[in-house]
């Protein structure tokens, strides 16, 4: 984990980790836990699971509560009577709750964490104004 950090912050993107990390043999999450994962083929590391790591706040250690939010949506604003879905929507990462202490031994700082959400959000930010 502390390798995709790393590299993401010295410029790589999502498909050029992937590809390092395959590479050099190093087991996918789904590769490394076939009983979770026997859906997936696990034989190569995807851009999304690297996109999942780098956004996981858990790697520094500490518990993230209110990340997500369950919104009820109605499916016909002018029939009530169909009723509604539930959609789950992420919260903005200022809403987040960290636990105050470490709840396990932190990977990577949360120095290094925000870093990569910054430049993430940085790059989100960059490819919608494109």
């Amino acid at each position: 984990m502390v390798r995709i950090f790393t590299e993401y912050l010295r410029g790589k993107g999502f498909y050029a980790i992937a590809e390092s990390l395959t590479c050099d043999g190093i087991p996918c999450p789904s590769a490394h836990d076939r009983a979770r994962n026997p859906h997936r083929p696990g034989h190569a590391w995807s851009k999304g699971a690297v996109r999942a790591i780098l956004a996981n706040p858990r790697y520094t250690g500490h518990e993230v509560w209110n990340k997500q939010r369950k919104d009820e949506v109605l499916l016909d604003i002018d029939d009530v009577t169909l009723g509604h879905r539930t959609k789950l929507t992420w919260n903005a990462p200022e809403q987040w709750i960290w636990s105050a202490q470490p709840v396990h031994e932190p990977l990577i700082s949360q120095a290094t964490f925000t870093r990569a959400q910054t430049k993430r959000q940085a790059r989100r930010t960059k490819t919608h104004l494109e």
